[in-house]
């Protein structure tokens, strides 16, 4: 049965894989503009610009590559599925225990009014 602790340190746990994740993936963008040159002139824009999304595809190519950062990503997944998991458990417990207060709110009321009916007669 998962709490409402659990259900936050999973959540927190998906937290810290996205933050690795995103450090991983930060240093190889950083990486990938390093090889660029700094050009002063307009028409060097375009081709900066081509260089710079090359360099981009490079690198999410390379962090693609990468072992650590696809073992972040495995890690990520798995824990949003705990996350969610525990989530919906938490949520499926809470719908039970009021469905269950309802049913005996229910099974209550027709007690009282077939008391009340038997009292008549």
């Amino acid at each position: 049965m998962a709490t409402s602790t659990d259900t936050r340190m999973a959540w927190e746990v998906v937290a810290d894989h996205l933050d690795s994740l995103g450090l991983k993936l930060k240093l190889h963008f950083e990486q990938a503009r390093e090889g660029e040159r700094p050009g002063r002139e307009i028409s060097d824009a375009f081709r900066r610009l081509g260089t710079a999304i090359e360099s981009t595809f490079s690198a999410i190519g390379a962090a693609v590559e990468d072992p650590a950062v696809r073992e972040d990503a495995n890690k990520l997944a798995a824990a949003l599925g705990d996350a969610l998991a525990d989530t919906l458990s938490e949520s499926a417990q809470e719908l039970t225990a009021a469905a269950n207060g309802l049913r005996h709110q229910r099974s209550k009321a027709q007690n009282e009014v077939a008391e009340g009916s038997a009292d008549k007669a």
